[in-house]
């Protein structure tokens, strides 16, 4: 599929690093994991390929399944002076001896700038030390804001190359609703998903998708409106009321205090929203000396100030421009709306969302999330297994075009349908068809078609081989969880079975003209008998031309039944003995397999968003 932020597949994915992948198929491995690298709080989660159990988020340590999406570097005394230890988290934020110390780092990716590469591999190495036996066989999922354009998530990819495991990217609102529909599927509630459009507020970008007869779009608006417009105004209040304070401006100026600054107001307003204490007073306390008069001052002023009314509702504030961003996806959607709206991402928390969601589509019912934060990271893993599944689902279909029983039946197949071409030429011609010739080879052609009843003998072929192979691969899809009706197939024959079967009979018509018009003369004139058939003769029709028996009983029998008689022995006995040549039907059974795999295939990627 080809999508609005310019990913592409198969699944909505780009994909980088592989070794073992089959054409756009993904590789056959045991687990699939999924990263949600967000710009506030990353997480990570993880889930077997077979089965279906439920993805496991992973705990970094005391900071739960979030972690804060913060880098520093600290020294590393046994190793010399100048060498430093990449941190993440709370280490970072908590680090009193640090020196560099970065939040915010996922922005579009048009530059070199690695610090989120380095965040990943950091968190990857620390979940792959507790889980060895994922890091020897996984894929890695990692989410993408859906409103980068393809430069952007192609820059991302080329820079997520250097992790040694395979990496796909996905567009995290299509990440989030999978997670939907997995969780609705665990209640056996499927309704609600035929027009739903998933809202992912993150820190960075807002991702929307919308789903049509399960098939997702991302929508290419958001990209530039997250939840940290936010923080950024509250640090400029900050800045601004701090700007004649000595011990702010010079914590402020100091490397890592602008990203101190950023974490603590963010900090601040998800507490405001979420009602939770989410440590601040630790962080006042744990973070490095230099950095404490900055958090203390913007800690105390934070208190002060309402974030909903002052900073989200502000008139050309953040609640504004959310409202305009969803009067624009109304345009790209146009009518009928969504019947169901899903929020999620932390900013989804924020009561704002929901109420601009509510009034924007007033036909849908708006949903949110309960953990809204891990949404994305857990369908990624989803998606990931749902990938693996898939190609696991084409290379069985595809492997059916080898299975004894699929060739035999082709073979069966096509022998039958020469044998009743013969046929229906045999009695054509027994008949005394009054077309003796043709004006060309376009007209024998015809002819032939219409003499062996060709249309007729290919129609029968096509409901001979769905009759016997499409239970072979209906057997497949319901080990996949594939209903009957919903893997339809109609196979279409290659041409080559009609132009291989007109080329034998082409061969046989030339033979058996002569006995033909033998017969149509005898019917003809039966009064002038032998007569006739000697004025034939006469006039260039030669015993050759005639056929060799039908001219010999011509002469023996001297009477026009018996010209007839040897005709008709002719014409039956070459056609009782015609025979398709062996090579050319293997030719043709190997071709029918190769046509009938692939339109299988390809009905099978139509079919993929069924599998679960």
């Amino acid at each position: 599929m080809e999508h609005a932020d310019g990913t592409e597949h198969t699944g909505g994915t780009e994909h980088t690093g592989d070794t073992g992948r089959t054409d756009d198929m993904e590789r056959d491995v045991r687990y699939a994991v999924g990263l949600d690298l967000g710009d506030g709080e990353s997480s990570l989660c993880w889930l077997p390929t077979a089965g279906r159990d439920q993805a496991e988020v992973h705990h970094r340590g005391t900071e739960g399944p979030s972690v804060v999406t913060a880098l520093g570097r600290v020294p590393a005394p046994d190793l010399g002076q100048s060498v430093h230890t990449v941190v993440i988290g709370e280490d970072a934020v908590l680090a009193r001896n640090c020196v560099h110390f970065s939040v915010n780092f996922k922005n579009r990716h048009g530059h070199t700038d690695l610090q989120a590469v380095q965040f990943a591999q950091v968190f990857l190495a620390e979940f792959f030390a507790a889980h060895p036996e994922v890091r020897e066989d996984c894929v890695l999922y990692v989410g993408h804001p859906a409103g980068w354009d393809r430069a952007s998530v192609r820059a991302y990819q080329r820079q997520l190359g250097v992790m040694d495991v395979p990496v796909r990217l996905v567009a995290e609102s299509q990440s989030a609703l999978v997670h939907v529909r997995d969780r609705r599927a665990e209640h056996r509630d499927r309704t609600g998903l035929d027009r739903v459009l998933v809202v992912d507020v993150g820190s960075s970008t807002t991702d929307l998708t919308v789903v049509e007869d399960l098939i997702p779009k991302n929508l290419p608006v958001g990209a530039e409106l997250g939840c940290r417009e936010i923080d950024a105004t509250l640090a400029g209040l900050l800045r601004r009321d701090f700007a004649q304070d000595p011990e702010f401006t010079r914590a402020l100026k100091r490397d890592g205090g602008a990203d101190m600054l950023a974490l603590v107001c963010r900090r601040a307003k998800e507490a405001q929203f979420t009602g939770k204490d989410l440590r601040l007073q630790e962080l006042r306390s744990g973070c490095a000396p230099e950095l404490v008069a900055l958090v203390s001052l913007s800690v105390e002023r934070l208190r002060q100030i309402d974030v909903r009314e002052r900073v989200v509702r502000a008139p050309g504030g953040w609640a504004d421009r959310f409202a305009a961003m969803l009067t624009e996806v109304r345009g790209h959607l146009g009518p009928p709306g969504p019947e169901l709206v899903v929020l999620t991402g932390g900013g989804s928390r924020m009561p704002v969302v929901r109420e601009l969601c509510a009034a924007a589509f007033p036909e849908a019912t708006v949903e949110n999330d309960t953990e809204p934060s891990l949404s994305v990271t857990r369908g990624l893993a989803s998606i990931g297994r749902h990938s693996v599944n898939v190609a696991r689902f084409r290379r069985d279909i595809l492997a059916l075009k080898d299975r004894t029983e699929f060739e035999e039946a082709i073979r069966a197949g096509l022998l039958t349908a020469f044998d009743q071409a013969k046929a229906s030429l045999l009695s054509h011609l027994l008949a005394r068809a009054a077309r003796e010739d043709t004006g060309g080879e376009e007209d024998l052609d015809e002819l032939i078609r219409e003499l062996t009843g060709m249309d007729a003998v290919l129609a029968d072929l096509r409901g001979t081989l769905e009759e016997t192979l499409i239970p072979l691969v209906l057997g497949i899809c319901r080990s996949y969880g594939i209903r009957d009706d919903q893997f339809t197939l109609d196979i279409t024959l290659p041409e080559i079975i009609g132009t291989t079967i007109s080329r034998r009979i082409r061969a046989l018509w030339i033979m058996l003209r002569g006995s033909q018009t033998v017969l149509a003369a005898a019917t003809r004139v039966p009064q002038v008998g032998m007569m006739f058939l000697k004025r034939m003769l006469r006039g260039g029709v030669t015993p050759a031309k005639v056929g060799t028996a039908a001219a010999t009983a011509a002469v023996a029998l001297a009477l026009p039944k018996g010209a007839e008689l040897g005709a008709r022995q002719l014409i039956k006995t070459t056609l009782h003995h015609a025979a398709l040549d062996p090579a050319d039907v293997d030719r043709l059974v190997t071709d029918v397999a190769e046509g009938i795999a692939k339109q299988m295939d390809q009905r099978a990627q139509e079919v993929e968003r069924f599998l679960v």
